[in-house]
This record gives C-alpha cells, structure tokens and sequence, in this order.
C-alpha cells in the first residue's frame, strides 16, 4: 500500500488526517463489513455513520488525505512522508526548468528520475504545489548592495511543550539581495535558542574565499554573543549593525518563509493558545515542528530559482 501524502494539509490537522486514514483503511480491508464494524470504526475517530460512510467512498475512489480533512486555514505546502531525496530531485529539476515550467512537462521528469532513484515521487498535486511556490518566489530582489543579515522570525505552530505554548523560532543568515538562506538554526525550546556561534560557524563554513564579499549585518545583541565565532571566521572587527536587521528580513520575506506564515516583530513573538481553535487541530510534537520549518526553509529557497552563489564574509 502506498503511503499516504499528507503535502497541502494544515500541520494542526496532519494526526487527525492520520487517524482518519488509518481507520479507513481498517474498514476497507474487511472482506464484508457488518453495520457493527461501520459503527466501531466511525466511532473510534468520532465521526457518525453518515459521515464515515461519506469519506470510505472518497478514500476509495480517490487515495487523497487532504480530502478527508476540511478548514484549512491557508496555503500549506508541506512535505509530509516524501522521501527527502525526492524533493532535493524536484527542487533540483524546478530550478534547472525554471518557474515557468508546467505541471505536464515537469512531472514525468520528476517521476522518472526518483524512479531511476528506487524512490517513490511526490504526488502530482505536491509537485504542483512546488511549482507554484516556485513560481510566488520569482519576485523582484530585494534592494540594496550584496550583503548577510543575520537575524530571527517566529511561527504560531502551537507545539505540545511541558506545561505552556512555545514558539519556534529560526534564526537566519540571509544572503541579499538574492533572498536566499545560507545557514539558519532552528529551536522549539524556549530554554535553548538557536545558537548565534553556531550559525557564524556554519555561515563561515559555506563561504568561499573567491567569492564575492558580503558585509555580515547584526544587531548590537548578536554581535557581542557571536564574538568567538567571529573571531574564528576573521571578522573579529565587525561592527554592529545601525538599523533594524528584523526589518531588513521582514522587507526580504514579506510575512512568509516558503508556505508558512511568519512574525518579524519581537513584541509579537508571542505564544497564542487560541491558535488551536478546532478538534481537529493539535499541538505538534517539536520535533515535526522543527521538520516543518526546515522544509519552509527549503521551499523558499528551491522558490528563487537560482544557482548556488559564492562569497566571502567581510566585516561590517
């Protein structure tokens, strides 16, 4: 049986989408299910016979998960169960054809490639949903002389914590004016924050000392907790940035990374309970969570479309 792709359903709603499959699933492997058995398993996922009956028949005839739950609250091109080998061949072959690509000439490409692969595809309705990102990521660069700017967003994805609301947090080397992230960390531990030190590391780490120079931009905080690092990359005369880097990011980025809707803002970097409003929303594990914004991340920078870019670190 193929396993189920979850891409395009809201995060929150991914368990009950689970569940719901799984009890389809039990109901449609019996040989002659008893009206018993319709209501046991309609029950165990609280759903009426009526109801129950109406997603057996779309699960049969269609195999989509996204059909079996409904509200979704915007856009979410997530990468659910697809074998990340798959979306690096998908990302790999939207870049080479470019954000003008179709459904119909791109999938087979895809679909051949992962097959030569011994892997499964992402399913068609995925791969549409990355040529679309590819294509929302095709706007103007952002203004301004090549540089970094290192600095933070926030997500409302309500994360199952010990005791209170958490928001994850990713903080971002953002190479500009191409928009494109060459090192980030992410965190759902309010108690353990992306570590500034190791991010300068990983940024020194993919520079190249032929590429072309990019002042590295951070505000006052930053600049002193990633002094270590500093020094190691030899930017150890870098100056604090005299503006807003969050403001910078948020210019970059508009008020999305990839599918995900995200805060520039620290004073609204706030957890918000109210966020799960409905049964079928659910506080996520950190770990999804943290998945979910390293495929934003990867989105996002599949969606701009360009080749790998080479540069130097240069003080500030």
């Amino acid at each position: 049986m193929n396993t189920p792709d979850f891409s395009g359903i809201d995060p929150l709603r991914v368990p009950e989408a689970r569940r719901r499959v799984a009890a389809l699933n039990e109901y449609l492997s019996l040989p002659n299910p008893s009206s018993n058995d319709t209501l046991r398993i309609a029950a165990s996922i609280g759903l009426s016979r009526s109801q129950f009956c109406r997603l057996a028949r779309v699960w049969r005839d269609h195999r989509d998960a996204s059909l079996l739950v409904v509200g979704k609250r915007g856009p979410a091109n997530r990468k659910y169960n697809v074998d990340q080998r798959a979306i690096s061949i998908a990302q790999e072959l939207l870049a080479e054809a470019g954000p003008t690509a179709t459904l119909a000439l791109i999938a087979p490409q895809i679909e051949q490639r992962c097959a030569e692969a011994g892997i499964s595809p992402p399913a068609r309705s995925t791969i549409n949903n990355y040529i679309k990102a590819a294509r929302a990521g095709t706007a103007t660069p952002a203004a301004g002389p090549p540089r970094i700017v290192v600095g933070r967003m926030w997500f409302h994805i309500p994360i199952a914590a010990a005791g209170s609301d958490v928001m994850p947090t990713l903080l971002t080397a953002l190479l500009l004016p191409e928009r494109i992230v060459v090192a980030h960390g992410i965190s759902a531990d309010p108690l353990s924050p992306p570590s500034v030190n190791d991010l300068i590391d990983r940024l020194a780490g993919v520079s190249s000392s032929d590429g072309e120079a990019r002042k590295l931009l951070l505000d006052p905080d930053d600049r002193r907790i990633g002094s270590e690092a500093l020094s190691r990359a030899g930017l150890g005369s870098t100056r604090s940035y005299n503006r807003s880097v969050q403001r910078e990011l948020s210019k970059a980025f508009g008020g999305s990374l990839g599918p995900l809707a995200v805060i520039h803002q620290r004073g609204m970097a706030r957890p918000v309970t109210k966020r799960v409003i409905t049964r079928h929303d659910e506080k996520l594990p950190a770990e999804n969570a943290v998945e979910i914004i390293e495929n934003a991340v990867l989105s996002h920078n599949a969606s701009i479309g360009m080749a790998p870019v080479r540069f130097s670190l240069a003080p500030y």
